[in-house]
């Protein structure tokens, strides 16, 4: 009995994510964006996430890091992630705290995805390739920051 409940629900898991990425659009609003990012994860019950990547916007390009909590999971891994983003009206509505769902299962590599969405609307699919050891299905609280171009920074003039 329980193996055909198991093999049910596997099915239907295999069937929505077929159908997901066609339905996608309608549930999570119009596509505005791109990101894509490098992350690593540390856990051990409660773990940590950070990384560095880039929203496509409006044709210009913002770097942003990334960084956060998660729970229930277990391992270590890093990977690169790429992922569209609904539902942006404007640039400044993409910092802030995202809410995600997220499941990985990475054993030496594997595959992980995430729907995210912060207090402005604003969701984040990710499709992510994963190397390492980690074990997770747990919903995460992660900060995302603009970097800010070092202005202190100027090129040196040349003795004359």
């Amino acid at each position: 009995m329980r193996s055909a409940y198991w093999r049910s629900v596997v099915a239907v898991a295999l069937c929505s994510a077929s159908i997901a990425p066609a339905m996608a659009e309608q549930v999570l609003g119009p596509v505005s964006g791109e990101v894509k990012f490098i992350s690593h994860s540390a856990d051990l019950g409660v773990g940590y996430t950070w990384g560095k990547g880039v929203l496509t916007y409006a044709g210009k390009q913002y770097p942003f890091e990334v960084s956060g909590a998660s729970a229930a999971a277990i391992g270590f891994s890093s990977g690169d992630s790429i992922g569209k983003v609904y539902n942006l009206q404007r640039v400044e509505d993409f910092e802030g705290t995202y809410w995600a769902l997220s499941g990985e299962a990475t054993i030496g590599q594997g595959v992980s995805g995430s729907l995210m969405e912060n207090n402005d609307g604003v969701r984040i699919r990710l499709e992510e390739n994963r190397t390492g050891g980690r074990l997770a299905a747990s919903p995460s609280r992660l900060s995302i920051r603009f970097i800010k171009p070092n202005k202190t920074a100027q090129t040196p003039k040349t003795p004359s």
